[in-house]
């Protein structure tokens, strides 16, 4: 009888879990979370903030002891896991027990990015990436108090801030340090559409602000002072920073992390049995065939399952890391798919524009390919495409970027709506 341990019962921990449980029903399954708190998306935190979900929306497997009856799990909450001796396969608590096991996953997620800088402590600085920052943000905005907001990151958590603060009609500033909004996710022309949209919505839009601390002002309220020397006042401040991965627990046990810990096809990490899924892992990025981060619920589900099968013994591949942005917000729509970065001077540049539909797309004889496999039917497609977005410009009117997409970027509709479907 085959013993497995799951750290981290998250989206890709959920599904590790039931696949272990379809493969092998007699298989001992043991999870370990450091919180009580089911697993929810944290896209979805936003959307609940807005109002346009209740509360229970944000937990798609229900209860823990819910997900933990259907399956045959023993759940332990509130266990943190605080170390890892891969060579036999043993978790350590901070009690000084362990416990080993044939098959180990480590699923533990991501977390907000908080700079250590003086003020960020402050009552009414908040972070977003929790169910419990959701709550804590929202029931300040119900207050009503808040009349002029700062949103700290041009990210697409912190664009889906920017939209709750505006369609409470209150006064918001998004300020980023870069010198442009989504730098290393969309190009520049893209990035001026964006801010142009935000500012017909009332924002003020500052980028090539660098946050430095956060103060009381004089009236009691907010100020962010920047690098700059330039301060932004504020009733309440959202910093949306990006998150890094959960990896604290794995340092110098020899498991092998980068930004994430490394996997490779089978999410399998350098010591044989130990896998790891989801935010807090690296896998191979099929544009470029190199490990990367890629925090998209639908990665997380589909590493998570190939992981529990390879667990169980049902040896399966990972084969669909591919970096993709979406963003929904006052009325706009934007998806992008591919690396910026891989852009180079000399490629294609090819745009398209209508009343709907603002697309550009880059094109290189020399990028590496982008696969869309079909298991069962055995059939590879390659596009050389590196990079294509488009911006949505309202919702108004019928029809999808289909065609366009097919037409510029000369990738086939069946790619965009295969990677749409996977990412929505």
């Amino acid at each position: 009888m085959k013993k497995i341990a799951i750290i981290g019962f998250g989206c890709a921990g959920y599904h590790a879990a039931r696949e272990v449980r379809r493969l092998d029903p007699k298989a001992v399954i043991d999870v370990y979370s450091d919180t009580e708190t089911a697993a929810y998306n944290p896209m979805l935190t936003t959307y609940y903030v807005k109002g346009a979900i209740p509360y229970q929306a944000m937990f798609p497997f229900g209860a823990p002891q819910e997900a933990a009856g259907r399956l045959g799990l023993n759940l332990f909450p509130n266990r943190a896991v605080t170390g890892l001796k891969p060579e036999e396969r043993a978790l350590c608590f901070g009690d000084g027990t362990q416990q080993v096991y044939d098959g180990i996953l480590i699923s533990t997620g991501a977390s907000a990015v908080v700079p250590p800088l003086p003020g960020l402590d402050l009552p009414g600085v908040f972070k977003m990436r929790t169910v419990e920052d959701a709550v804590s943000f929202k029931a300040a905005l119900d207050g009503g108090t808040i009349r002029r907001a700062l949103v700290i990151g041009a990210s697409w958590v912190g664009i889906k801030a920017v939209e709750d603060l505006v369609l409470r009609g209150i006064a918001c500033t998004l300020a980023d340090g870069a010198e442009r909004v989504f730098s290393t996710a969309v190009f520049p022309e893209t990035a001026r559409r964006i801010e142009r949209g935000l500012e017909a919505r009332g924002v003020s839009v500052a980028c090539g602000q660098m946050l430095d601390h956060v103060e009381r002002a004089a009236d009691g309220a907010l100020a962010a002072v920047m690098q700059s020397g330039r301060r932004f006042e504020a009733d309440a401040v959202a910093v949306c920073l990006g998150v890094r991965t959960n990896t604290g627990f794995l340092k110098d046990c020899g498991i092998a992390v980068n930004r994430g810990v490394l996997t490779d096809c089978h999410m399998q990490t350098n010591y044989e049995g130990i896998y790891a899924a989801g935010d807090c892992c690296e896998a191979a990025d099929i544009q470029t065939n190199a490990p990367r981060n890629i925090g998209l619920w639908h990665n997380a589900a589909r590493q998570g399952t190939v992981a529990g099968s390879n667990m169980a013994g049902d040896v399966r591949e990972f084969g669909a890391n591919l970096l993709v942005n979406l963003g929904h917000y006052l009325g706009y729509s934007f998806v992008s798919m591919g690396d910026l970065t891989a852009c180079r001077p000399e490629d294609e540049v090819l745009i398209s524009e209508d009343s709907r539909f603002y697309l550009c797309a880059v094109r290189g004889g020399r990028s590496a390919q982008m696969h869309q496999r079909d298991r069962d039917a055995g059939v590879q497609r390659s596009h050389q495409e590196r990079f294509y977005q488009v911006h949505r410009k309202s919702w108004g009117g019928a029809g999808s970027p289909d065609r366009l997409l097919a037409a510029a970027a000369g990738v086939s509709c069946e790619l965009y709506q295969l990677f749409r479907r996977e990412t929505a």
